[in-house]
This record gives structure tokens, C-alpha cells and sequence, in this order.
């Protein structure tokens, strides 16, 4: 079992990272806002880099849990997709200042950016099952199904992003009103472009 100051460690650094940037970010700031010591997250974070990567890990296995989570209600293919396409929006919108962070500061070093592609190949693997799967039943109509869930990641990623960077903290919370808007844009570019038009 994780250490609930683990938990404590990474809410405050994805505030701290949030507000500073990862080159500005001070361990100092993110013990101070955990309520621990520095010590204490060296105990279980060797560096910085090292805690980053850890948010990192923590952010996309919480987007592979929450998207299965809403995918594993049905069998049908086009419902899947749109469940999934639904519970991504969502997470976005929930973990906002986590959104943005890893979007942002995956980017960085060469390091971060390996470490970053290979935990979202995880969830683009999770994207792509969908796919495969309606492909192999005949309602997806597509050639390459691993760029096309990348592209899925894109462009669902993109667009809450776009909202949240216009956003003040304040509005992010009401976001959800905005909903079915993004969700028939989203539905309009990705589902109908994939998807037999005899099955929709």
C-alpha cells in the first residue's frame, strides 16, 4: 500500500508545477505545500525529475483506470468509442491543473519527453484496442488504427485544453456546461470519420 504521504507530495507538486513551471518549481514550495518536511520527498523521490516522472506515471494509470471504467459498460464498438472519447473529456476537465502539466512540461527534456511518450503510448495501446476491436466487426472503417488512436488523443486533448488555457480557476470548475458542445464537435470529426455510416 502507497504511503498517504505519497498522495500528500503529489497533489502539492501538481499545484506547485502548475503555478511555477517544472524549471521554476522549488522543492521547497511543494514540501512547504504538503505539510512535510524536504526530507521527507527525498525519502521517496531521489530528484525533482524523479517526482515529475512519478506525476506523470500517476496522471495517465488514473486516465487508463478512469477511461476503462466508462468503456468496460458496454460491447458495442461505436458505444465504446464514444464512452471513451466521453470519460477522456471528463478527466481532463476534473484533473485540469494535471492536464495541462503533463501536456505542457512532458515537453521539456529529451528525458521527459521519453518517459512522457511512453506512458501515453499506454493509453493510445487502450484507444487503439477500441478500434481494433470495431474494426474486426466491421463498424470502424479505418487502415491504420495506432494513428488514428493517436490522433484521437490529439485532437480530444487539444480541444479541453483550448478551454482550459481561457479559462480562470474559477470558470474550470463550471466547465462541464460546455459538454455536449465539445462532445458533438469531437463526434463530428472522429466518430463519423471512422465509422461505417450504416452503423451510426
Amino acid at each position: 500500500m502507497r504511503h498517504e504521504k505519497v498522495d500528500m507530495i503529489f497533489q502539492a507538486a501538481v499545484e506547485v508545477f502548475a503555478e511555477s513551471g517544472f524549471d521554476q518549481a522549488k522543492m521547497d514550495d511543494i514540501a512547504q505545500k504538503a505539510g512535510v518536511a524536504k526530507g521527507t520527498i527525498y525519502y521517496h523521490f531521489k530528484s525533482k525529475e524523479e517526482l515529475f516522472a512519478g506525476l506523470i506515471n500517476e496522471g495517465i494509470e488514473k486516465l487508463i483506470e478512469y477511461a476503462d471504467r466508462y468503456i468496460e459498460s458496454t460491447e458495442e464498438p461505436v458505444a465504446k468509442f464514444r464512452h471513451l472519447i466521453k470519460a477522456h473529456v471528463l478527466f481532463f476537465i476534473h484533473h485540469a491543473k494535471l492536464a495541462k502539466l503533463l501536456l505542457n512540461e512532458a515537453f521539456g527534456t529529451k528525458e521527459r519527453q521519453r518517459h512522457f511518450r511512453g506512458k501515453i503510448r499506454e493509453y493510445i495501446t487502450l484507444i487503439e484496442k477500441v478500434l481494433i476491436e470495431g474494426k474486426e466487426k466491421g463498424d470502424f472503417n479505418i487502415n491504420h488504427t495506432l494513428e488514428t488512436a493517436s490522433a484521437i488523443f490529439g485532437a480530444a486533448s487539444v480541444i479541453v485544453l483550448q478551454k482550459l488555457y481561457h479559462a480562470e480557476d474559477h470558470e474550470v470548475a463550471e466547465m462541464e456546461k460546455d459538454l455536449p458542445a465539445i462532445l458533438e464537435t469531437l463526434e463530428a470529426l472522429l466518430i463519423k470519420g471512422i465509422v461505417d455510416v450504416t452503423k451510426l
